[in-house]
């Protein structure tokens, strides 16, 4: 049984679950002509999101301002389904940072404006989230019927190495040495009262984003030196 807590337009709802758990429940008219503490009918009910933490609920909600419902469907379950299956955790800003990314490159082609990244192949260092990459690439291209370019696959790839959850790393590993990197450079800005905040994310997530860029390309011009 699921309770409303508020109704967010026509389609989407707010509510509680019987364990008094927070969920974002979307369904064609799951929302028409409901108020607060309404039962929602369950065959209405097309997609159920959990929202273990408050930072999940405020990333969720500052995505409905911006994106369509359904690229932030496909991409929780592209996030998900992936997740599952290299067995690699991710945090939780990815469903944020991944969303946006993916609608705008959208809006990009559709408008012809989309550009080549030049990123570096990352298939060599970084086999399991280029794979993901590539994996979430194809469904993409399948669910929202548009020929992203191959191009994306290193875009998509850079948020999973961004947003790497804990793992066991070596300490000789480069994803491992990137990381201690960012974890300075992170405690830095924090030293500098510069936090992650809900008003903030969308710049710091994109700043975290081409610091990884700018590491990437210090290893090349490293790798270029010694040939």
């Amino acid at each position: 049984m699921y309770k409303i807590i508020n109704s967010m337009n026509n389609n989407i709802v707010l509510a509680k679950n019987e364990f008094g758990e927070e969920v974002m429940l979307v369904g064609n008219g799951i929302g028409f002509g409901k108020k607060r503490n309404d039962i929602v009918i369950k065959h209405k009910i097309e997609k159920i999101f959990l929202l273990r933490t408050e930072e999940s609920k405020e990333n969720f909600m500052a995505l409905l301002k911006n994106v369509p419902i359904d690229f932030i469907t496909l991409t929780y379950d592209v996030i998900d389904s992936l997740v599952k299956k290299y067995n690699y955790p991710v945090q939780e800003y990815l469903y944020v940072t991944l969303t946006d990314h993916i609608y705008c490159s959208y809006q990009a082609i559709l408008k012809g404006k989309y550009k080549n990244s030049n990123l570096p192949n990352v298939s060599e260092k970084y086999p399991i989230p280029y794979q993901i990459a590539k994996d979430a690439l194809e469904i993409y291209r399948k669910k929202i019927s548009i020929n992203f370019p191959e191009d994306e696959v290193s875009r998509i790839a850079y948020h999973f190495m961004n947003a790497e959850g804990e793992t066991v790393l070596t300490e000789t590993s480069d994803l491992y040495k990137r990381k201690i990197i960012i974890n300075r450079i992170i405690k830095y800005l924090e030293r500098n009262n510069i936090h992650r905040t809900h008003e903030n994310s969308n710049f710091y997530d994109r700043f975290m984003i081409h610091l990884n860029y700018f590491l990437d390309y210090l290893d090349r011009s490293r790798d270029d030196n010694k040939s």
